[in-house]
């Protein structure tokens, strides 16, 4: 069997012989030893960070099952969320920093999701390809797409389905309606979102602070 730690290094050689340079064309940069790419667009600060299981023992003979995910700062609308739940980081998933966490594959149609895995170096390169192809395909135009506050209420209004809606990404939501001066929207996601009696009271503070209109 092949060990995580020979995996590890045939998958950051393969990043840097395939991935680097056509990620760093879309202004991503990953530090030596990282599996992490990042980039700052808009004000937001967006990775995408090659994940992986190392010998899954729900696929047997597999060195690594690569499952990149997608990250999003955006600090002026992690302050505002913050200061919407008065501080209580639970209620924004222990992690105010992150607006959106969450799979690569959510990005594209189900149809064309893969299932990504590797043995060996020539594997590592392949799957690092394939991977790079999906995201320069799919994911960038949505990081694209979301790394204003704009992006988000867009996302928000369309009920994007490439986006992973979890009940506290509707505070970062709201704070991005504050944000942009729209108390009134503000107000109606809080009344949608977190309206019922368990909501209602775990969320007490965004009707404090938005003021209660129901």
């Amino acid at each position: 069997m092949t060990t995580a730690k020979n995996s590890q290094s045939d998958l950051l050689a393969a990043l840097s012989q395939v991935a680097d340079e056509p990620l760093g064309l879309d202004g991503f940069r990953r530090r030596a030893g990282s599996f992490t790419y990042m980039r700052k667009l808009n004000g937001s600060q967006q990775e995408v960070a090659f994940v992986a299981d190392w010998n899954p023992k729900y696929q047997p003979g597999v060195a690594a099952h690569l499952h990149p995910m997608i990250r999003q700062k955006m600090p002026i609308i992690s302050k505002r969320a913050l200061e919407l739940v008065k501080g209580d980081e639970l209620l924004l998933a222990r992690a105010p920093e992150v607006v959106l966490n969450q799979p690569i594959q959510f990005a594209a149609p189900k149809e064309v999701h893969v299932r990504w895995f590797s043995t060996g170096a020539k594997e590592f390169v392949e799957t690092c390809e394939s991977i790079v192809a999906f995201v320069r395909q799919w994911v960038l135009p949505l990081l694209s797409e979301l790394s204003t506050p704009e992006g988000l209420v867009r996302a928000y209004e369309s009920n994007d389905t490439r986006v992973m809606k979890q009940k506290h990404w509707h505070v970062f939501v709201v704070a991005a309606y504050i944000e942009l001066g729209r108390l009134d929207l503000a107000r109606e996601v809080v009344a949608e979102q977190f309206g019922s009696p368990g909501m209602r009271r775990q969320y007490s503070s965004l009707f404090d602070m938005v003021g209660d209109t129901m």
